[in-house]
C-alpha cells in the first residue's frame, strides 16, 4: 500500500504505521465479512491456526520499567511478566495483579518508597542499575506470590533506542 523501502525494508515513509493499521485492520474486517465468520475465526485461518478450537492470548503485565520511559540506568525499556499457568484469562489477570503487587513489596523493602514510583508505562522504575538486578527482583517476586513455574518472564529490549546519528 506504502510502496516504500529503505536498506532495512519495507519503511512506511508516505503512509505511517498508523494509516497502514488502520487500513489493514479495515482489510481484514473486510475479509471476515465477505466470508461471513468472526474476526477472530478470519485471523486465525491466516495464521495457519486450527478453528474448532479457539483460545485467548495471555496477557502480559508490565512491570520495571527502563530506559527512556524510566529516568533509569536499566537499559532494558520493560520487563513484563506472563501468567502461562492460568487456566483462565480471569485467573491469568489475577496472578499478574497479585505479582505487580507483590513485585512493590519487595522493591519497597529493598530500595524505599520513592522506588515504587512509576514510569511512563506503568511499572515500577527503581532505581536499579542493571538488567540482572530487575531480573532477580522479578524471580523474587514471583516465588513470594507463589507462582513459580506459572510465570515467564518477558523483555523488551527496545533495540532501536540504542541507535544514534
Amino acid at each position: 500500500l506504502d510502496g516504500t523501502t529503505n536498506e532495512l525494508g519495507w519503511c512506511k515513509k508516505k503512509l505511517g504505521a498508523n494509516a497502514i493499521l488502520a487500513a489493514s485492520i479495515a482489510v481484514c474486517k473486510a475479509g471476515a465479512d465477505s466470508k461471513g465468520v468472526p474476526l477472530y475465526e478470519h485471523i486465525a485461518t491466516l495464521a495457519g491456526n486450527p478453528t474448532d478450537r479457539m483460545y485467548l492470548p495471555v496477557p502480559a503485565f508490565n512491570v520495571i520499567n527502563g530506559g527512556s520511559h524510566a529516568g533509569n540506568k536499566l537499559a532494558m525499556q520493560e520487563f513484563m511478566v506472563l501468567p502461562v499457568g492460568a487456566s483462565s484469562f480471569t485467573e491469568a489477570m489475577r496472578m499478574g495483579s497479585e505479582l505487580y503487587h507483590t513485585l512493590k513489596a519487595v522493591i519497597k523493602a529493598k530500595y524505599g518508597q520513592d522506588a515504587t514510583n512509576v514510569g511512563d508505562e506503568g511499572g515500577f522504575a527503581p532505581n536499579i542499575q542493571d538488567n540482572a538486578e530487575g531480573l532477580q527482583l522479578l524471580t523474587q517476586a514471583i516465588e513470594l506470590a507463589g507462582y513459580t513455574g506459572r510465570m515467564k518472564i518477558g523483555m523488551d529490549v527496545a533495540a532501536s533506542e540504542f541507535y544514534t546519528k
